[in-house]
């Protein structure tokens, strides 16, 4: 009987450490027909070979150039200002010295979507790379994606350690205003 007993009240603990762990939003299982995971998972999909291409075009510019349609105003207005910087200052670092769209300067063999979660009107979808088969352990970037229309948009890029794109390129062209007039 008393064995019963520990083996029901371990099973109760399990259950409720993991209940505790989905309600705290930990556990994120991403929903393939959810049309804001599919459509970050299209662009990383396309963006993952385009970045592993050595072309003359950077892949965040290309993005930009021909995904255009994917990204607020707002995003692409200041990525074009922070390209047209550091176009103008080759020696120095007066722009973005990471990839905007994986806030890393390192690649991984391909991305996949974790979870996605309603903030405002908007959603955050959590970006996970992958490298040799395995997931890294927490997401690479967190997109910022809202509707725009009949289709949806980037609004934003954050860093799963703080900050976000749109906040690093103000301040990148604060600083530039200072030293750069």
């Amino acid at each position: 009987m008393i064995g019963y007993r520990k083996r029901l009240l371990s099973l109760v603990m399990l259950l409720a450490g993991f209940l505790v762990w989905y309600s705290l939003g930990i556990a994120h299982v991403p929903d393939p027909h959810n049309p804001v995971g599919k459509f970050v998972q299209e662009f990383y999909g396309w963006y993952g070979v385009v970045s592993h291409k050595n072309r003359k075009l950077a892949p965040d510019e290309r993005a930009i150039k021909e995904k255009a349609k994917m990204f607020s105003a707002k995003l692409i207005t200041s990525l074009k200002e922070d390209y047209e910087a550091s176009s103008k200052h080759p020696e120095e670092i007066v722009g973005l010295d990471w990839d905007p769209f994986l806030c890393s300067q390192e690649l991984d063999d391909r991305y996949e979507v974790g979870g996605v979660k309603k903030q405002g009107s908007n959603y955050l979808v959590e970006l996970y790379g992958v490298s040799k088969g395995k997931r890294n352990p927490e997401p690479n970037v967190i997109a910022e994606v809202a509707q725009s229309g009949d289709h949806w948009i980037f609004v934003n890029f954050h860093s799963p350690h703080g900050g976000d794109l749109l906040n690093d390129l103000k301040e990148l062209k604060q600083s530039r205003n200072k030293f750069h007039k």
